[in-house]
């Protein structure tokens, strides 16, 4: 597995936390009741995993597209690293808006959905450009003995922030009950 292949596994443990994210979304604008706290550990999430870890391997990467010089298009590594600081910010203001309602500031949920919504928005986006851009100019163009000395400064960084893997499943586990008797296969809601 070289340093391209770690980030769009990531992508995949991201995208699932965002499936329950989106349901969790869903069911509130449908009036249903969804719990404050699945949408404070989604930010932190976001911000500690999402922005810490794999944003930061993200950015190894372009940086290292820039020192070879890779063919580009203008400005698309600014739109995507213009999106991680973005992605903070929607990340930042998910966490109080779902803060102020566990400590019950707010009753109303909307502002905690629609900052929800922005970063579900944003991030959709910004992973398909990076996917279908980004990624596979890097695997055409840069050679194997730098993709694989990038996965070695990834593992330096996941050590510093945890298992991005491990943190997607947990969330999924705490918010997605399995029945007894039956294999996990993915996204049960039960908010």
């Amino acid at each position: 597995m070289d340093a391209l292949d770690v980030l769009n596994q990531e992508h995949r443990h991201i995208q699932r936390v965002l499936q329950l994210l989106e349901r969790a979304v869903a069911k509130g604008q449908d009036g249903e009741f969804v719990s404050a706290s699945l949408f404070v550990r989604a930010a932190n999430f976001f911000l500690t995993f999402v922005d810490g870890s794999h944003h930061a391997k993200e950015m190894v990467l372009f940086q290292t597209m820039v020192a070879h010089r890779l063919p580009l298009a203008p400005g698309l590594l600014a739109q995507v690293s213009g999106e991680h600081g973005t992605g903070s910010e929607h990340a930042v203001a998910l966490l109080c808006a779902a803060e102020s309602m566990l400590r019950g500031g707010e009753t109303d949920p909307a502002r905690m959905l629609g900052a929800a919504e922005d970063w579900l928005r944003l991030y959709r986006g910004h992973t398909a450009v990076e996917e279908a851009q980004v990624f596979p100019l890097a695997r055409r163009l840069l050679p194997a003995g730098i993709l694989d000395r990038m996965r070695t400064r990834f593992a330096r960084i996941e050590a510093s922030h945890g298992s991005l893997a491990e943190a997607s499943e947990a969330l999924e586990r705490a918010f997605l009950p399995v029945r007894p008797g039956r294999a996990f296969r993915g996204p049960v809601c039960s908010f």
